[in-house]
């Protein structure tokens, strides 16, 4: 890795900045590959306190995070031997820390929203092992001129509407009902595909979801990325 300007890479695959700020990201495996220009819309928004994000009362359980919520990105995917011009929001996230989850904690369901108004919206549900929500929940609201607010966990309501069965077993929620009522928002959350379940090393589901809803008396829609661990 380099700085000033940013070049990160691992073999042939490759994130760097160009003179004008824009990133250009370059990766390749098999018949898949990407290139992609990325132009930042929005700051470095610094989740939890000033970046420091706990994740449960215990000492060492937090991590450090920051996210840049929305870069206008355009470029060429390649896949089966065909090439497609394609374009887009794409959000970043970048969190490190050496702890993850309390022992009484289970798993977490993770938003990340970007709105047709400009809104933009991380959060994290963090389940307990009893079934309740920890307290420690928590997000980021980023209004559309980049300015953010911390949201704790009795800022939003989230609601399960829908489930889905993996062939695999694991049974995962599959449509949601967000609610923030200090901002007057109510999203409606889908996964594009039911099945975006990941089979690794630990075996989750993580993938896209279409937004639909109001912002007062505003109709709104969006995208979003959705990952659900502990199930």
């Amino acid at each position: 890795a380099e700085t000033g300007p940013l070049r990160v890479w691992l073999e042939d695959w490759s994130l760097q900045e160009d003179a004008a700020g824009a990133w250009r990201l370059r990766a390749a495996e098999e018949d898949v590959a990407l290139e992609l220009e990325l132009r930042p819309l929005k700051p470095v928004v610094l989740n939890g306190e000033r970046g420091l994000s706990r994740k449960s009362a215990g000492p060492g359980n937090a991590s450090y995070y920051y996210s840049i919520s929305r870069f206008d990105t355009h470029g060429i995917l390649r896949a089966a031997g065909r090439s497609y011009t394609v374009s887009g929001h794409s959000w970043l996230d970048r969190e490190w820390g050496t702890s993850a989850l309390a022992d009484d904690q289970q798993g977490w369901d993770w938003f990340a929203l970007q709105l047709s108004d400009g809104a933009d919206i991380m959060f994290y549900q963090l389940r307990r092992k009893d079934g309740t929500i920890d307290p420690f929940s928590k997000g980021t609201l980023i209004e559309p001129d980049g300015s953010y607010a911390p949201m704790a966990a009795y800022d939003v309501e989230l609601e399960v509407l829908e489930t889905w069965t993996s062939p695999r077993g694991a049974r995962y929620p599959s449509r949601w009902r967000m609610r923030v009522p200090a901002r007057d928002l109510t999203l409606d959350i889908r996964p594009v595909l039911p099945d975006q379940e990941l089979d690794v090393s630990v075996r989750y589901w993580e993938g896209a979801v279409e937004v639909s809803g109001e912002r007062g008396a505003e109709r709104i829609a969006g995208r979003g990325y959705v990952e659900l661990v502990g199930y």
